[in-house]
């Protein structure tokens, strides 16, 4: 396949980038790489705005937020009164003494008759034995579960589309380098043939190099294909449902850590912590429901209505009364249900200490991760320069017979080496951070 004369241009200012030495030659390559045909390029805030629309976790984490708060406000039904209206007919034949209504008394009805009625009737409860408080209770408890739990999810996939996105541009800086890698070694074969041609390399030499040629190209082919893999995982973060021509362009936005973080109120603070929280606080409201079944119940009912043999009834008659029901015996439901409930309560509490040191260690083990690989780029910078003037010197050397090709080849792959590592630092540099963050309970999600 013909080279295009862009490509061209990009490969030579790559080797005269090595020859030169330099620590911004991967940026070169980044910035000179062209983008594929019909590829769509996403920035991060982008991905972030799209991700917040359309990821399903996210969709899911809200409508379950939006079900809790609508449960909170139909808790306080208890409390208001209940009304309801009715009406009846009936056709009867014979002597009966036929019901009409509720509260309607009854009618004596002698061969045959019809008979209609219409009734409203209000019902308001009094005294429930405290389960309206505790409903209200445990649904804002749940409430608050929701809240934590959509922070989780929200954290989460901030974490899963830094990564994604990450290890896309980890990809495509791979294929970069793959690039510039199998054109030197490419200029490397040239150099070792013509020093093989004139007697001064031995044929071991030439086919090593050649062996490191091909061998470079399938890492060519490797970086290609990890590349498709990578816009998958994107997709996924994003809410897509195909990853075809995905390609990112920027960075993923870091900070530098914050110094002697303080853990213990970072634990308290993080979303997990807190649904533990809420989880207990429910089942404590549980309990209290439970032994409402202990406590009599006492209503207060009304009733206004008309009853007749015919449409509309005319007669009208109206009703009030108190209501109390003392529980006697259930056959052993509400002493097992209190039973059940402290239980649950018991587990609650001791889940919520087990969350605490859990995330405090993940806190701890989050930052100790993001600190080291904030220095291990640094580290991985500083190789990189030194392998890329050693490369130069070491060039130079081996073109003027002052260094063998054994020596060469070694500081060449050192090289490749370290490049490598540089583009793997900056992706879990990425990853670490992001981990941080999704420990905390925090991230780019809006």
């Amino acid at each position: 396949m013909p080279r295009s004369p862009l490509l061209h241009r990009f490969r030579r200012v790559t080797v005269d980038a090595l020859a030169a030495g330099g620590r911004w030659m991967l940026v070169l390559l980044v910035a000179a790489a062209p983008l594929a045909a019909g590829a769509e390029s996403l920035g991060f805030e982008d991905s972030v705005k799209e991700a917040a629309a359309n990821n399903a976790d996210l969709r899911t984490a809200r409508a379950n937020l939006a079900a809790a708060g609508y449960n909170v406000s139909a808790a306080y039904a208890g409390y208001f009164p209940q009304a309801s209206a009715g009406l009846s007919y009936s056709h009867s034949t014979g002597s009966a003494v036929t019901t009409t209504g509720t509260s309607a008394g009854s009618v004596i009805v002698t061969g045959t008759s019809d008979t209609y009625s219409a009734s409203v009737s209000v019902n308001q409860n009094l005294f429930a034995g405290f389960q309206d408080s505790a409903r209200i209770d445990q649904g804002d408890a749940n409430r608050v579960a929701a809240e934590a739990s959509y922070a989780v999810t929200r954290a989460s996939v901030s974490q899963a589309l830094k990564v994604a996105f990450a290890n896309l541009k980890y990809a495509q800086d791979s294929v970069a380098l793959a690039d510039s890698i199998v054109h030197r070694l490419e200029e490397n074969v040239r150099l070792v043939g013509l020093r093989f041609d004139s007697g001064g390399e031995n044929k071991g030499s030439l086919l090593l190099t050649q062996a490191s040629l091909a061998q470079a190209r399938l890492g060519r082919l490797q970086a290609g294909q990890a590349v498709t893999t990578a816009q998958a995982s994107l997709a996924q973060a994003l809410g897509r449902s195909d990853a075809h021509g995905i390609e990112i362009r920027g960075e993923v936005p870091t900070r530098l850590p914050e110094l002697a973080p303080d853990f213990g109120a970072l634990t308290r603070q993080a979303p997990q912590y807190q649904l533990a929280v809420a989880t207990e606080r429910a089942a404590a409201a549980g309990i209290t429901l439970a032994r409402s079944a202990y406590y009599p119940s006492l209503n207060l009912t009304g009733s206004v209505g008309r009853v007749g043999s015919d449409w509309f009834p005319e007669d009208s008659h109206r009703a009030v009364g108190v209501n109390v029901s003392v529980p006697i015996f259930s056959g052993g439901r509400d002493y097992y249900a209190v039973r059940s409930a402290t239980a649950s309560f018991d587990a609650a509490g001791a889940d919520k200490e087990s969350v605490e040191r859990q995330t405090r260690v993940a806190l701890e083990q989050a930052y100790s991760g993001y600190v080291q690989a904030v220095e291990g780029v640094k580290v991985a910078q500083a190789f990189v320069d030194a392998a890329q003037t050693r490369a130069e010197i070491a060039r130079a050397q081996y073109n003027n017979g002052l260094l063998t090709f054994n020596d060469w080849k070694l500081i060449e792959d050192d090289l490749t080496q370290r490049q490598t590592n540089y583009l793997l630092s900056q992706r879990d540099r990425v990853s670490a951070e992001a981990a941080w963050e999704q420990a905390q309970g925090k991230g780019v999600m809006p």
